[in-house]
């Protein structure tokens, strides 16, 4: 009897599973007062992800390891983490004209793809959005589909927080130059 009770509870929880999505699309967008060739700079050479990058700034201990080549299609940046249980690798799979496509290999996760758009807004060139985003495919397990509920609020938030650090990170770099060009100018 309780074997029957057990795969009917398993079979209603699968049919209902396969009602959910079999994808979560995550995105997350700031607007940084920089030039967009400086935003898109900074984010296409991973060395200087360590400085925003919100599963690194969460842990101060955590492990960077960087592919040697570090602005090109191939490029990669991984982590463990030491205080905080994460890791993963985020590999640059492309370079487009203002966007980045990216591969995501985070721990308990399948593989993701997705990447940054970068376009100027406004009037000026000194306005910029960001859009991180990933398209994260869930396999047919209903505990995977029920996770694929939860995603997009648990990757978000690290992805909102990667931004607004990013924003800082890149509003101080542009910041320091333009003082830099007027003292050079003086």
């Amino acid at each position: 009897m309780f074997l029957f009770v057990l795969v009917g509870l398993f079979a209603v929880i699968t049919i209902i599973g396969l009602f959910i999505p079999s994808s979560v699309k995550i995105s997350r967008g700031v607007i940084i007062n920089a030039d967009s060739s400086l935003v898109y700079n900074n984010l296409k050479d991973v060395k200087n992800w360590s400085a925003w990058m919100p599963w690194v700034t969460t842990d101060s201990g955590a492990l960077v390891q960087l592919s040697q080549v570090t602005d090109q299609p191939g490029s990669f940046f991984r982590w463990k983490g030491v205080k905080v249980n994460s890791s993963g690798t985020i590999t640059v799979q492309a370079h487009e004209q203002n966007q980045l496509k990216l591969l995501y290999e985070l721990q308990d996760m399948n593989k993701a793809e997705g990447g940054f758009r970068i376009r100027k807004t406004g009037t000026g060139n000194h306005v910029t959005e960001v859009l991180w985003f990933m398209e994260y495919k869930l396999k047919w397990y209903p505990w995977e589909r029920f996770y694929g509920i939860f995603a997009d609020h648990i990757i978000g938030a690290a992805f909102e927080k990667g931004l607004e650090q990013l924003k800082a990170h890149i509003e101080q770099m542009d910041t320091n130059n333009a003082s830099a060009m007027l003292t050079t100018e003086n």
